[in-house]
């Protein structure tokens, strides 16, 4: 009994849309800068003002400045004060209050209205077209917001009923009243509108829901969502593709009563399943002159798509020999979504990640080369590709030239000890630059650019076959005298050092010459 009265209620509720209104006259967000009228102020309008405007049952203002083309709405139990007592708490020096200019509102448009579905959400299993109003439906507006209607694309305006500020509207007067002056602020777009009235007498929301897709989903397919699942479903007057499950069957003739049958037995089942919280439906008719009639259940999952939604149809599905209602439907047929899905990761952006993994496992394994060489598994990497003294012949055909630091030139002096002759011949061959010191004379006061040799590897020259002394002169030449600066200030004598050059050869010269002796 309780459950009957449950649905009875929920019809009512749903045979009902409010106008959701604007920026309602005694609320900040309808003026410039947010600054409302104090009773000492005038209330000015825009100069086209193409609205009409239900002023509040009482207000207290100076006066009133009208646009050059607009309506104000006042009720029979208003009440306006002029030049009321001046309030010092509520003081401008201009003394205006300015209305913000007015916005359509398009009659089509799901945002526009308010329904008595508890899930207003963007995952309300609701279709588009029965978020506006039904064919037969209670429309309701009401408030003190300026109100503007544009009737685009609307070529039958199907309503059950109008209720205007208070006042229900005929079929006769709303007619008449678009022809009017007053309706053209109150409706735009509204030549060659017709006007027809229900009651109670339709399959489902719309006559024929087909005729209404295009319009309705002009407005809303901007604000879809993308589905978080693989292989949506689209529901017989959705613009949308959701993610869920949709259960369709064939209907010749409407009954209320078998629509609160299916959805008793849905509910059953989910308060079986402990469900209640996880799972959201939506049973109504849909009537089309192409497809005929259905009745169809929605399916979603609350907070996101994780499948139960498809899990409890199919369940519904497998074991509909178990419901009287289900097990007597012939031509039943179920549309269930895929598996969740991000539809924000793309192909490209899998395909950078991997290769960043990849990138970042060859860097390691050159580190783990470089400081683990005695690994045998490391060693077949080859070296030149982690020890960077290799470059320099490596790819000496690109020009590619590494200093070396001058504080550890000491540790490369090929003279010293008479080794290491194929790095120093490296050295000679790979383009490394000299490097100088400045030396200062202070008897002459000249700064004298002079080559630098480290005084520890200074030794003699050493013994040399006559046929190398004949082959290379400039070994037995004696080295320049180089300058030094005042070692003894005390003895006041000025000591000159001399420092031996050592001439670095490469070690092919001296191959080619051993070759000979």
């Amino acid at each position: 009994m309780w459950w009957s009265v449950l649905l009875g209620i929920c019809q009512v509720a749903t045979a009902t849309k409010w106008y959701s209104g604007g920026a309602d006259f005694n609320s900040a967000s309808a003026w410039v800068d947010e600054y409302m009228p104090c009773p000492q102020d005038l209330v000015v309008f825009p100069t086209h003002f193409p609205a009409i405007l239900p002023l509040p049952e009482s207000i207290s203002i100076d006066g009133l400045v009208l646009p050059r083309d607009g309506a104000i709405l006042i009720a029979e139990e208003s009440t306006i004060t002029f030049g009321a007592a001046r309030n010092s708490k509520c003081d401008s020096d201009e003394r205006k209050a300015h209305l913000k200019p007015p916005k359509s509102s398009k009659w089509f448009d799901p945002q526009t209205w308010k329904w008595a579905d508890l899930s207003k959400s963007g995952s309300s299993p609701v279709p588009e077209l029965e978020r506006v109003p039904c064919d037969d439906e209670q429309v309701i507006v009401k408030g003190h917001a300026p109100l503007a209607f544009d009737l685009e694309n609307v070529q039958h305006l199907r309503l059950g009923q109008l209720i205007l500020a208070g006042s229900s509207i005929s079929k006769f007067y709303l007619e008449q009243l678009l022809t009017r002056d007053l309706g053209s602020f109150l409706f735009h777009n509204a030549r060659d509108v017709q006007v027809e009235y229900y009651r109670g007498e339709l399959c489902g929301c719309h006559k024929d829901f087909d005729r209404l897709i295009e319009p309705v989903c002009h407005n809303v397919q901007e604000q879809c969502e993308a589905p978080h699942c693989l292989s949506p479903v689209r529901p017989f007057g959705s613009c949308c593709l959701i993610c869920g499950a949709v259960l369709t069957m064939p209907r010749q003739h409407c009954s209320e009563e078998d629509r609160r049958t299916l959805l008793t037995e849905l509910n059953l089942v989910l308060e079986q399943q402990e469900l209640e919280d996880k799972i959201q439906l939506h049973v109504d008719h849909v009537s089309s002159e192409q497809y005929g009639s259905f009745l169809q259940a929605i399916v979603t999952d609350r907070g996101g798509y994780s499948q139960r939604s498809v899990e409890f149809v199919q369940f519904l599905t497998e074991h509909r020999n178990r419901s009287s209602f289900l097990a007597k439907q012939l031509g039943v047929e179920l549309k269930a979504s895929g598996r969740p899905h991000n539809p924000n990761v793309s192909f490209a952006s899998v395909l950078l990640i991997l290769f960043c993994m990849a990138l970042v496992g060859v860097v390691s394994v050159i580190i783990l080369a470089h400081f683990m060489p005695e690994n045998p598994h490391l060693n077949r990497i080859p070296q030149w590709i982690h020890d960077p003294r290799r470059w320099r012949w490596r790819w000496h055909h690109l020009g590619v030239r590494l200093r070396r630091n001058p504080l550890f030139n000491r540790f490369e002096n090929a003279a010293a000890g008479g080794g290491h002759n194929d790095e120093a011949a490296g050295a000679a061959g790979s383009g490394v630059d000299r490097v100088t010191v400045m030396g200062y004379d202070p008897g002459s006061d000249e700064v004298r650019e002079r080559s630098f040799d480290n005084p520890m590897f200074e030794q003699g020259p050493t013994a040399d076959s006559p046929k190398e002394s004949q082959d290379r002169p400039e070994l037995m030449a004696a080295p320049p005298a180089m300058e030094t600066g005042d070692l003894d200030s005390c003895s006041g004598s000025v000591e000159e050092q001399e420092l031996t050059e050592i001439n670095l050869e490469s070690s092919e010269g001296e191959t080619d010459e051993e070759a000979e002796i």
